[in-house]
């Protein structure tokens, strides 16, 4: 029994299940669409939204039932005539609705690209009509698009209004109010209603479009590589170049004329339709330009595809001056033709009427503004012509050919960007204006100056290093040549500057007079300086002692100071007159060879011969002893001291081995102390002899006095 109820219950749940799965199987009786209808007296605010998600049908369907539900309704609309006037408009965007419709059925019957053709084997010719079928059919697209756009924002604006309106029903007090309202808020949603069917249509519109206009770009692309040579097409646009060129010169003549005749116009009237005429001459010699640049550029494209053509011949046109002279051109236009509209309107304002006289101004201005737009559009055709060639070129010509020629394109492109910089006027001197390639000369001349002084001091201290000059005689030549280069390289920069160079005379009066006074110290550290270099009494690596008590090497030889390292390896600016003016000893000017006494003391009883012999022994451990036949070693016993017997190492040394951070006297004295210490010679302390004297105490004088 309990499995017969399990089997039962098992039944039944299936049954159900199975009932819910039929339920929603997709072959199941789809819901009918029902229309809504709001209620014309109070429309609620949200009766129209699934309008959107209906289709085409449905929308037609409900279309029909609001309209023939409306009609009814508005029979009942008493007598009155601002109801009957908002009753009106309310109709008429219900058949506003059926035009957009209409229009819809009108653009799918556009067709977008008419004149379009992709020949098997194309050639240049035929590329350009596809490619500007193309560009004809982006800009209508285009100006589809800004419809687009413009629907965008009209949409947010009808939403804007009908939350406006709902708000204005709900806070409606007597009948009437209501019932204005209320017609007021159901055309709102209506015409709201007509803006989502033009927004709706128009996106599908342009979507088609857009597909259209991709898979013709594709066959543009694959008509690219497959282009071939045109004999016809090269005498096309050979004549085509011919007649542009033609036609630039006879409209450069024409303007030269108009803009150098003599006549003078105070008619401000004839000034005006001379000024028009000029930019107008402009606009068409612009367009020229433009149009023979865009056969030129089907030319290199046509001789780059011709088998056995010259490589000079195969070169590409890619240049940007044009491009920019025709921006240029058009900003600067624009603005002017501007200026003169509201000149023309402030005539207008000021006779009061639009007279034929004022009114044909207007034709000037539109050919003017329609030659802009042409000039736009061929500059764009210009920027896309020139990507087709460079890939046309890449495809014949080759990888490296391509990069070669796009390298020099650059290089030339900024040598004229640098050259159109360079010109920039920065500042004036003397009423002589200074550009950027005046400071680049002005750095150059200063460069080339610091590298000729450079390697003409290199090449002196080269022949030091080869012993073919001595290092003064090098080093002060050096010195005066940079000085010299120097000099020179500033007097071709003032002249560079457009200073008159002849009056440096005055400049050098000026500053004699500035040395006399407050540069007296510094002329005269100058004038030793160059004493110093010219005269030699030192040079570098001299070992000087000054009268005011530096002693060390000559590390430098400026024209103001001197640069001396003492031992304690601390440099120390001297100025030059303290050489020319003070008592300077120079230990190395002629013979590094000196001669130096260093004193010691040894104890009484110590042997002098042996003493001597540990003296000698010392001086020579020491490597800078110099000795030879004039100049020897030798030992004196100089007194008998308190302590000790004082003797002198007298010993000749080459100052030039001496280390610019020793003391030769350190080094002599410590070999002096080992020798004596080997030899058991006593260093004595200093002594004193202390003499006891025994005494008896004296006797006691009195004074006795007389009586």
């Amino acid at each position: 029994m309990p499995r017969i109820l399990l089997t039962f219950f098992l039944s039944l749940l299936f049954a159900c299940s199975s009932l819910i799965a039929s339920a929603q199987l997709p072959g199941s009786e789809p819901k009918k669409f029902e229309p809504v209808i709001p209620d014309f007296a109070a429309p609620s605010a949200d009766w129209w939204t699934e309008w959107t998600e209906a289709s085409s049908e449905e929308r037609q369907q409900w279309l029909e039932a609001l309209t023939k539900a409306w009609q009814e309704w508005r029979e009942k609309l008493p007598e009155d005539e601002a109801l009957q006037k908002r009753a009106t408009s309310i109709g008429q965007s219900l058949q506003g609705i059926e035009v957009t419709w209409k229009r819809n059925q009108e653009y799918q019957k556009v067709t977008l690209l008419p004149d379009i053709k992709f020949p098997e084997k194309p050639d240049v010719m035929d590329w350009a009509k596809a490619d500007g079928a193309i560009n004809r059919g982006r800009q209508r697209m285009t100006s589809f698009q800004l419809e687009a756009r413009q629907l965008d924002q009209t949409l947010g604006q009808s939403l804007s209004q009908l939350r406006k309106q709902v708000i204005l029903l709900r806070e409606a007090r007597d009948t009437e109010d209501r019932e204005a309202t209320a017609l007021t808020l159901l055309r709102t949603q209506i015409n709201h209603l007509n803006i989502i069917e033009q927004r709706d249509s128009l996106e599908e519109f342009l979507g088609t479009w857009q597909e259209k206009i991709d898979s013709a770009e594709d066959h543009l692309k694959r008509m690219l590589d497959s282009l071939l040579y045109s004999e016809e097409a090269a005498k096309a646009l050979e004549k085509e170049i011919k007649t542009q060129s033609d036609a630039i010169e006879k409209i450069g003549a024409t303007r030269t004329s108009i803009q150098g005749s003599p006549e003078l116009r105070t008619d401000p009237v004839k000034g005006l339709q001379k000024d028009l005429t000029l930019m107008q001459l402009e606009v068409d010699l612009l367009e020229g330009h433009l149009k023979r640049r865009k056969a030129e550029l089907l030319q290199s494209m046509n001789w780059v595809l011709m088998e056995g053509k010259d490589e000079e011949d195969r070169q590409l046109i890619v240049s940007r001056d044009l491009l920019e002279t025709a921006g240029t051109i058009i900003e600067s236009t624009s603005r002017e033709l501007n200026l003169r509209q509201r000149q023309v309107s402030a005539w207008r304002g000021e006779e009061g009427e639009e007279g034929p006289d004022l009114s044909r101004w207007w034709g000037y201005f539109e050919r003017i503004d329609s030659g802009l737009n042409n000039a736009q559009d061929l500059v764009k055709d210009i920027l896309r012509y020139e990507v087709a060639q460079l890939q046309v070129y890449k495809e014949r010509q080759g990888w490296w050919a391509t990069v070669r020629e796009r390298t020099s394109l650059m290089i030339d492109q900024a040598y004229k960007r640098w050259r159109q910089l360079a010109d920039f006027q920065l500042f004036t001197i003397a009423q002589n204006p200074i550009t950027l390639r005046d400071i680049a000369k002005i750095i150059f001349v200063m460069v080339c100056a610091w590298l000729i002084s450079s390697f003409t001091r290199r090449f002196l201290n080269r022949l030091v290093r080869k012993k073919h000059a001595s290092e003064s005689s090098m080093y002060n030549l050096g010195r005066v040549l940079h000085y010299s280069i120097i000099a020179i390289a500033i007097i071709i920069v003032l002249s560079m500057l457009g200073l008159d160079t002849s009056k440096l005379a005055l400049v050098a009066g000026a500053l004699s007079v500035g040395i006399g006074f407050g540069m007296q110290a510094i002329f005269s550290n100058f004038i030793s300086g160059l004493i110093l270099l010219f005269e030699q009494p030192l040079r570098v690596g001299d070992l000087v002692e000054l009268e005011s008590g530096v002693f060390g090497r000559i590390r430098d030889i400026n024209v103001r100071s001197t640069r001396i390292t003492t031992r304690d390896n601390v440099d120390i600016l001297v100025p030059n007159t303290e050489f020319v003016a003070g008592r300077v000893i120079n230990h190395t000017l002629d013979d590094p060879v000196r001669r130096i006494h260093v004193p010691f003391g040894v104890a009484y009883g110590s042997d002098p011969d042996l003493v001597r012999e540990a003296a000698m022994a010392a001086a020579e451990r020491v490597t800078i002893t110099h000795t030879d036949w004039k100049r020897k070693t030798e030992v004196w016993l100089m007194q008998f001291g308190d302590n000790s017997l004082n003797f002198k190492l007298v010993v000749w040394i080459n100052s030039n081995m001496v280390s610019p951070l020793g003391d030769p006297y350190a080094l002599y004295n410590l070999e002096l102390l080992r020798e004596l210490n080997e030899k058991g010679i006593e260093v004595p302390f200093p002594q004193r002899d202390l003499h006891v004297r025994s005494w008896d105490v004296p006797l006691p004088i009195s004074r006795h006095s007389q009586k």
